[in-house]
């Protein structure tokens, strides 16, 4: 213990090697975590430098962001922008912030702050994008959004302007529709999405042989898509083609037995060709599904249908 003093004249002063190798020495005083995030602040807070001012905020709005503390992003963030106002990364991230604590309005405001002072923001997009879907709101932004991001990003351009079809034949813009499946074919003729959406478009619009080669060539990209099948056999029900439409939904439920409309659709073509013993098959089998009032409606009005003489 004399040789370990002897080489410790004075530990408070200086530490000790020895006693450090031992295991023995000061508790180190802990580093806040933001500690070098704050110093970096306050040192270009010393300076007149805009720019180095808001690149620190914004650093420091990533960590808390990160340790998930939403509100203090939004103040960094905030603090970053005012110094920056041309930072469309800040605005995104902000958004996001927002975004994590529902405050959605402000999100999109963010959001669109962001693409408006860069549009060609590929990421602030995508993110509008994702909110918008999951809110459900402005879907005539949320299609042109699509449409941008298929303008930025080429390489994914068919499943941009399938998603925008699939959002303009939801606020009934069928011709607008009709153009973003067909450029999400141009850009892809094997999407198999696109095809069976533009085949329904048709199938409305009574352009049925269109429906069905669209059709035709997405069951051979996906032989087992049941819904194409179905939707074959409406279309060729539709135009007097009994016999496909009953082998289409035959290939449809072999796929997926449990499809009420498909086991509704048979029954009553089989019916109409004299076939009640499938009809009433089919129909027992739809009764076990429970099917839906729609479907059981109608399902009543083919038994009936099949009880008389």
């Amino acid at each position: 213990m004399a040789a370990v003093a002897g080489l410790c004249a004075s530990v408070a002063l200086s530490g000790c090697s020895a006693l450090s190798g031992l295991g023995i020495g000061p508790t180190p005083t802990p580093v806040p975590p933001l500690y070098r995030y704050d110093t970096a602040i306050a040192t270009a807070e010393a300076g007149a430098d805009r720019e180095a001012q808001a690149a620190a905020y914004y650093a420091r709005a990533g960590a808390h962001f990160e340790q998930g503390d939403y509100a203090a992003a939004i103040e960094d963030y905030g603090r970053a922008i005012e110094l920056d106002p041309a930072n469309a990364r800040a605005h995104n991230d902000r958004a996001l912030a927002h975004q994590a604590l529902g405050q959605f309005e402000q999100a999109l405001a963010d959001f669109d702050a962001a693409t408006r002072i860069d549009p060609a923001y590929t990421r602030a997009y995508k993110n509008r994008v994702a909110l918008l879907e999951v809110t459900g709101g402005d879907p005539e932004r949320l299609a042109a959004d699509y449409g941008r991001l298929a303008e930025l990003e080429p390489a994914a351009a068919a499943a941009h302007r399938y998603r925008q079809g699939v959002v303009l034949h939801g606020l009934r813009d069928v011709a607008a529709a009709r153009a973003a499946y067909d450029a999400a074919l141009a850009a892809d003729p094997q999407h198999v999405d696109a095809l069976y959406e533009r085949a329904l478009l048709s199938y409305a619009e009574g352009r049925l042989q269109d429906a069905i080669a669209d059709l035709d060539r997405a069951i051979r990209l996906s032989p087992r898509a049941a819904n194409a099948y179905y939707a074959r056999a409406l279309a060729r029900s539709a135009r007097g083609d009994r016999s496909g439409a009953l082998d289409d939904l035959t290939a449809a439920l072999a796929l997926d037995p449990d499809n009420p409309e498909a086991l509704l659709a048979r029954a009553a073509i089989a019916l109409d060709a004299g076939d009640r013993e499938q009809a009433a098959a089919d129909l027992a089998r739809l009764e076990l599904l429970a099917p839906d009032d729609q479907l059981a409606a109608a399902a009543d009005a083919l038994r009936q249908k099949l009880r008389a003489p």
